[in-house]
């Protein structure tokens, strides 16, 4: 979904923060106290009230450029007239890591905001966009003034410098780590768990309680549309080999950021509609996530698990969010043409035709991206 999300979210600041250590984090390095680790159901505190939160986001969401692949992480929306809400400890934790990223650094939109992990260095829980920090965990990080900081860094058109800290804190269920500071009458904060450096579904490790009460707020940002399709958590790698779906990279470029990249995937709140996910690098296509409704035959909004090495081009309608659900608002005379090369190498091009117009040709334009 796009819009809401570019004000708040930039999650790929998190796959940095959670991925990478500090070199001398041996004194916190819990390889050998799993006692650390995430443990299923454990969790007993939902870190917003209830009542406070509108939705909570599946995994999956795509914003591109910044988030041009399927998110691994789950975002809170929580419309509100407070001027900020609480975010409690979900349990008895033990917080690892404090991050704090400035933003767009000299800008008007100059700004700060840190990051929580709790766990151990195998698996941990997360929050990211904290827009300040308890006292308490405030006075622990003493400014950062020992912090490991990493390269300024681009993507989705804004700047981002990340400075963290290895801590050993223990927090109580309930007690209030962080604070969510409401911007236009919203309050959110990205929320995930990763094992073994990768993402999963938090909600596992709450009780049954706390997880249903979470689910039961699992859909588009609004609160208005649910997801009601299993994994009822989301979906975060689709790749199917030897098929359309999944990630793909422009060839001949890095795999981060996003921004040059596409991702043929399903929709994260309703999986039986597919989307186009499209960076910066497609030519005359804006970046955006754009709709259809695949088809279980022909070469026209074909189903991507079905699009294999066949020799065949097949050809997509773009439809544009349009409530009450995206995809009913199809763009006049503009289509993609797409075909797999062999199962690693696609080739993408966008037309100023619809798909009634034939034959499905490539030319110069075409983008061809890998995985």
């Amino acid at each position: 979904m796009s819009k809401p999300f570019s004000c708040l979210f930039f999650g790929l600041i998190l796959v940095a923060f959670s991925c990478k250590k500090s070199g001398s984090d041996t004194a916190n390095n819990d390889s050998a106290n799993p006692i650390y680790d995430l443990v299923r159901g454990a969790f007993t505190v939902v870190p917003f009230d209830t009542a406070d939160i509108t939705a909570l986001v599946p995994l999956g969401n795509l914003n591109p450029p910044a988030h041009t692949f399927p998110t691994d992480h789950m975002y809170f929306y929580c419309f509100t007239l407070l001027p900020s809400l609480p975010i409690k400890s979900p349990g008895n934790v033990r917080i690892l890591r404090i991050g704090r990223t400035h933003y767009n650094a000299g800008t008007s939109s100059d700004h700060y905001d840190y990051n929580i992990a709790m766990g151990s260095d195998n698996s941990y829980l997360y929050w990211g966009h904290v827009s300040n920090l308890s006292p308490r965990l405030l006075n622990a990080v003493n400014n950062f003034s020992t912090a490991k900081c990493e390269p300024t860094y681009s993507t989705g058109g804004s700047t981002f410098a990340q400075c963290y800290l290895s801590v050993s804190l223990t927090a109580s269920p309930g007690e209030i780590i962080g604070i969510a500071n409401a911007k236009n009458g919203l309050a959110g904060m990205d929320f995930g768990a990763t094992i073994n450096g990768t993402g999963t579904n938090p909600l596992e490790y709450f009780d049954a309680r706390s997880r249903a009460m979470m689910e039961a707020k699992l859909g588009r940002y609004d609160g208005k549309a649910k997801r009601t399709a299993a994994p009822i958590g989301g979906e975060i790698n689709q790749d199917i080999v030897g098929t359309a779906q999944g990630n793909w990279f422009k060839q001949g470029l890095p795999r981060n950021p996003e921004d040059n990249h596409i991702a043929l995937v399903k929709d994260n709140i309703d999986p039986s509609k597919q989307v186009i996910s499209v960076g910066i690098s497609l030519t005359g296509l804006p970046s955006n996530v754009y709709y259809f409704a695949p088809q279980p035959a022909g070469f026209v909004n074909r189903n991507f698990a079905d699009v294999k090495t066949d020799a065949n081009t097949y050809c997509y309608t773009l439809g544009l969010a349009n409530f009450p659900f995206p995809g009913n608002s199809v763009i006049p005379s503009t289509s993609v043409i797409i075909k797999l090369d062999n199962s690693n190498t696609l080739s993408v091009e966008k037309r100023n035709c619809n798909c009634n117009c034939a034959p499905f040709l490539f030319t110069a334009n075409k983008v061809t991206y890998t995985r």
